[in-house]
């Protein structure tokens, strides 16, 4: 973490003045630009999923590497009973299953998986300094929609301002009820608040 100036009072970033917290909150978005762009030098044509994509993509359990080179050993042992696949390993030969290719594109996931590692501590201490924060203002400012919505009805000038917020409210109540509508069979379902309507 970057030191304090001396004569500040201040002593982390929850008391940190905005105008700072804004300078460095942009130094940081510079410095992952850089870094990404560093990275994608690195490993050129860094690969990009859809949330769809990111759902149903394949996801290996400790170990498993181990495991399928094992598979593989028993491919090389007897190539013959595994003529059939030979199309299928999406290689430079359609005619034979690629072992030496399959194996770099194993230690390449379990490469990957570990650099991804790496960045975890970091990202976790944004995100979850990011929800701590979030904790800090989201629930007593949903209170104070209820009652500014609740004034609002009798108030032109109030309605006005807050009618944005109600669309969007709303707007986000449907969209949760409808993922929960998509993820549970009607039979077992049954009604939840919703965070954002009272």
């Amino acid at each position: 973490m970057a030191s304090k100036k001396k004569d500040s009072s201040w002593t982390t970033w929850e008391d940190m003045p905005i105008d700072e917290f804004r300078s460095r909150a942009e130094k940081a978005k510079a410095l992952a630009v850089e870094f990404v762009e560093k990275l994608d030098g690195l490993f050129p044509g860094l690969v990009t999923l859809t949330k769809e994509q990111r759902k149903t993509a394949p996801r290996l359990r400790d170990g498993e590497h181990a495991m399928l080179t094992k598979v593989l050993d028993v491919v090389e042992m007897k190539p013959v009973l595994f003529e059939s696949l030979a199309d299928q390993d999406e290689g430079m030969d359609p005619k034979r299953f690629e072992t030496a290719l399959l194996r770099e594109r194993i230690e390449k996931h379990l490469l990957f998986s570990k650099v991804a590692e790496s960045f975890a501590p970091i990202g976790g201490e944004l995100g979850d300094s990011a929800l701590y924060t979030a904790s800090k203002f989201r629930e007593t400012l949903y209170a104070a929609y209820r009652i500014a919505k609740a004034h609002a009805q009798t108030d032109r000038k109030v309605m006005d301002v807050l009618a944005p917020v109600i669309d969007f409210m709303r707007k986000n109540t449907a969209a949760g009820a409808a993922t929960r509508k998509g993820s549970k069979p009607a039979a077992t379902q049954s009604p939840q608040p919703a965070a954002g309507e009272a």
